[in-house]
């Protein structure tokens, strides 16, 4: 923690016939750094623009929803300043692309970036620019784009706001804070070619703060042109976009990017910068320099407690929904489709046999049952 001090001087002056001073220095009083809005590895937010009333639930249903259903969850990367290439500088934080790009089936975001408080949300920034993740590489449907995809973005933190270079985190349930660790810069490694992989990484250990997990550390195995990845740093849901350093020295290796069970994947650091401003590969840190200040973080508040009243807001909008019962209807599936075998075993006897009609009622009924079948599974353990 920084403090600052002061220095007066106080001088006397005698009568006309001689002159002494007197001089003293005086510590004014300590006085602790403002806690940190932007600080890696707090909560980050950003809330949804004209969004839905009605979502389908697990059954199918139309259910009333507030608007903060629809809030982009996300942690704080490291912040600094781009010395960009004509001489300007901007206050930014690197963060992933999905953080402050609208998801597909969601609705679209405002650009204020914001953190939740006290209970009450501040803003800290507005949306910068950010690379094209497709569908498929975020959902994992294509594990091979998920691999090469890159998944960078930066938020302009606004004027007023002074980041911190200080990182730490809370789990979403506000356990902690971690120990708080001090950023010292980027690692600027060798911009690998398409294709290429490295493993110059490996063994090397690598932490990360999030606002969901908290603070983890696990194994670098290797990385690509923009990925880093590494094993057991269990990135969750809400981590997404938070600060990943190495514990040895506190430089920067990227964001939390995308996980594949036990290996996840870092967006690494200097590939944001090198790419969202233009920077030569190995200038990095000539053009990016972290937050001077080591002020602490604000007391932000953990997701248990901001959404703990969503389900209450839900259940309340919904006053008289009763959902089905999945094993009553996994029951009724089965016995639509044994009708409609009768029925065509029936008009079979008759001459009136039509294959493409009863390939597509199979279908229909196969797909009714499966999904009724899982539903009463996660009913009955619990799950749903």
């Amino acid at each position: 923690m920084r403090f600052s001090t002061s220095r007066a001087a106080a001088c006397l002056a005698a009568a006309t016939v001689f002159v002494s001073t007197f001089a003293s220095t005086f510590a004014s009083p300590a006085v602790a750094a403002e806690p940190a809005l932007a600080a890696p590895g707090a909560p980050m937010r950003i809330m949804p623009k004209n969004p839905p009333a009605t979502v389908k639930n697990g059954y199918g249903d139309d259910v009333k929803v507030p608007s903060s259903f629809f809030t982009y969850v996300c942690s704080q990367g490291p912040s600094g300043t781009i010395r960009h290439l004509d001489g300007s500088e901007q206050k930014v934080m690197l963060t992933a692309s999905h953080c402050i790009t609208p998801l597909p089936n969601l609705p679209d975001m405002t650009d204020q970036v914001q953190v939740n408080v006290g209970g009450s949300y501040q803003p800290i920034g507005v949306r910068g620019r950010a690379n094209y993740v497709p569908p498929a590489a975020m959902n994992l449907a294509d594990p091979v784009a998920t691999y090469t995809t890159a998944d960078w973005g930066f938020v302009l933190i606004d004027a007023n706001v002074n980041p911190t270079h200080v990182s730490q985190s809370k789990t979403s349930t506000g356990e902690g804070p971690s120990a708080p660790v001090e950023l010292t810069t980027l690692k600027d490694y060798r911009t690998l070619r398409p294709g290429e992989v490295s493993f110059d990484v490996a063994g090397q250990p690598i932490c990360k703060d999030g606002s969901t997990t908290g603070r983890t550390c696990g194994t670098q195995l290797f990385r690509n042109r923009d990925g880093v990845f590494s094993w057991n740093l269990n990135y969750v849901q809400g981590d997404s976009g938070g600060v990943n350093y190495d514990p040895r020295d506190g430089s920067v290796i990227g964001v939390t990017s995308m996980v594949l069970g036990p290996l996840g994947k870092a967006q690494a650091a200097d590939r944001i910068v090198e790419e969202a401003f233009g920077i030569p590969d190995g200038q990095v840190n000539e053009h990016f320099t972290l937050a001077p200040s080591d002020a602490p973080h604000a007391d932000f508040l953990p997701a248990t407690q901001e959404f703990g009243g969503l389900e209450d807001q839900i259940n309340e909008l919904n006053r008289g929904y009763v959902p089905p019962n999945p094993n009553e209807k996994l029951n009724q599936a089965i016995a639509n489709a044994q009708a409609e075998a009768n029925r065509v075993a029936q008009d079979a006897a008759r001459g009136q046999f039509n294959p493409a009609e009863v390939g597509n009622l199979a279908g229909q009924h196969v797909d009714e049952i499966t999904r009724w079948a899982g539903l009463s599974i996660a009913h009955n353990f619990g799950v749903l």
